[in-house]
């Protein structure tokens, strides 16, 4: 088992045993995707990489792109800050998604953003912007966080 198969597994029993019922495993054509019910927080392993989602944004992260652990870090940080969804529509169009970490005493962090190419852009833009609550407090996944962390 790679590494990053480990960490997702780490990670997944940690959700299993914090969040129990609230969260869906789904084995599909050879990856496991963690789901978490009333989120948009994501999560995929696959045999080359570890994806980290919220909503259509994602990313993909691996020892093999040398960015396996700020995937870890940002999985967390998911669980334990709140998100700001801005959506930006025009019409009944989103046509336009920037998720952000909304980090105590920082400023938000800008995880990724989501265009469409094409769109009614001659409409009025709205925005909306949803904010999801922690999933998790800090204190209560601090120890176990340590040990994904921390261990090869």
């Amino acid at each position: 088992m790679q590494r990053h198969q480990r960490k997702f597994n780490e990670i997944k029993n940690l959700l299993k045993e914090k969040l129990g019922e609230k969260i869906d495993v789904i084995s599909k054509n050879g990856n496991e995707i963690i789901e978490i019910k009333n989120s948009n927080l994501w999560l995929m392993v696959d045999k080359t990489e570890f994806t980290v989602g919220f909503g259509l944004n994602h990313t993909h992260f691996s020892d093999k792109y040398g960015n396996l652990d700020d995937g870890i870090f940002q999985t967390l940080d998911l669980l334990t800050n709140r998100i700001k969804t801005t959506n930006f529509i025009k019409g009944n169009t989103i046509f336009k998604t920037t998720v952000e970490i909304e980090y105590e005493n920082s400023k938000p962090v800008n995880i990724g953003t989501t265009n469409l190419l094409i769109y009614p852009f001659w409409k009025k833009t709205k925005i909306e912007t949803i904010v999801s609550e922690k999933i998790i407090k800090k204190k209560e996944i601090e120890k176990e966080a340590n040990l994904i962390l921390n261990e090869n």
